[in-house]
């Protein structure tokens, strides 16, 4: 059967190169000769290990909008699956930012071009923007009254996509949109759960990574069904833990990825919980963000990133962060999860 929204990527640089297509997607691309009009190459240089060990090339092609009319970029047009789209995008650096273009045939593809550094002061509104969004959308499956026992996570999960195209027009999400209930709420994201049927007396948390317009919101609650007075203290305190974990941060100009990590499982053990996920957090911004979910471990807060939060990424940019708190009882069978923009 016909895929009716097929994904379509242009590429007019290494990910032609047959070595980088099996390291990013583990099999060889199917693409037909097209071309991007309105746009000219320049060169960048690569110093990313992992892309110069897959492509072995260290000046790599870029585009930008050309002056003459008539320029255009010949490339090839591949149909890819989402997880390849992703694939690509942990593949290009930061210097590169996928749009959607038109090219010479008609198709709409995704193409990289030259990423254009924007203020703080406008990335920063832009998200908290989208981020406000979020939060309505989750007021919203509240009042819906979706969440409640009898259903299933995948049920709710379709309603959820349901409300947030008719009410509030996402067409995108960056990613899938996660519903846990019960013992699934040990899980962190990306781990594989069955479905569950919600019981009388569950958690259910929800993650929830709507596109709006052009920039990425990554919201998170949790929810008690039913009055088990231990659960709704663990619920209460996601939001204790992360206004705690940010006050860490705001006190701390030079604060590491990691150090941060370590300050969420502080807090989360002196008001008797576990720290449940592998990071506390990401980077975020204009869609797509660096890279599926955060990039590399310089866009994660987890103990394998020994950078300063706050230094700029490649392009110079501050970089914009989500803190996200997942807890777990001392003996498990339960957890939470909350996540929202760590705002200086």
């Amino acid at each position: 059967m016909t895929d009716p929204h097929p994904i379509h990527l242009f590429s007019y640089g290494t990910l032609r190169l047959p070595e980088v297509q099996m390291a990013s997607f583990g099999r060889l691309l199917i693409g037909t000769a097209d071309a991007m009009p309105g746009y000219r190459v320049e060169q960048v240089e690569i110093t990313d290990p992992d892309v110069l060990a897959k492509s072995g090339e260290r000046f790599h092609p870029i585009v930008v909008p050309g002056a003459d009319p008539s320029d255009e970029v010949a490339g090839t047009v591949f149909r890819i699956s989402e997880e390849e789209l992703w694939a690509a995008d942990a593949y290009e650096v930061d210097d590169y930012a996928r749009t959607q273009v038109r090219l010479k045939s008609g198709l709409h593809a995704w193409v990289y071009v030259k990423a254009e550094p924007q203020s703080a002061e406008d990335r920063l509104a832009n998200l908290v923007a989208a981020e406000q969004r979020g939060l309505a959308l989750l007021d919203a499956i509240e009042a819906a009254g979706i969440i409640r026992t009898g259903r299933s996570e995948l049920e709710i999960e379709r309603d959820i996509y349901a409300i947030a195209a008719r009410d509030f027009g996402v067409t995108a999400h960056w990613h899938d949109r996660v519903v846990r209930a019960g013992i699934n709420t040990l899980r962190v994201a990306g781990e594989a759960a069955p479905d569950r049927i919600v019981a009388e007396d569950d958690i259910v948390f929800l993650d929830l990574g709507p596109v709006f317009g052009d920039w990425e919101a990554d919201v998170g609650r949790s929810y008690v069904v039913g009055s088990d007075p231990e659960k709704r203290r663990l619920v209460a305190d996601l939001e204790t833990v992360f206004e705690a974990v940010r006050s860490r941060f705001l006190a701390d100009d030079a604060i590491t990825g990691a150090a941060l990590f370590a300050a969420a499982v502080e807090e989360a053990e002196a008001r008797g919980w576990r720290f449940g996920g592998r990071i506390a957090g990401h980077v975020v911004g204009k869609y797509p963000h660096a890279r599926s979910p955060a990039g590399r471990d310089g866009g994660r807060v987890s103990p394998a990133n020994t950078q300063r939060m706050r230094d700029p990424d490649r392009l110079g940019q501050d970089r914009l962060w989500i803190l996200e708190i997942h807890l777990v009882a001392p003996g498990g069978g339960f957890g939470g999860f909350y996540e929202r923009l760590l705002l200086p």
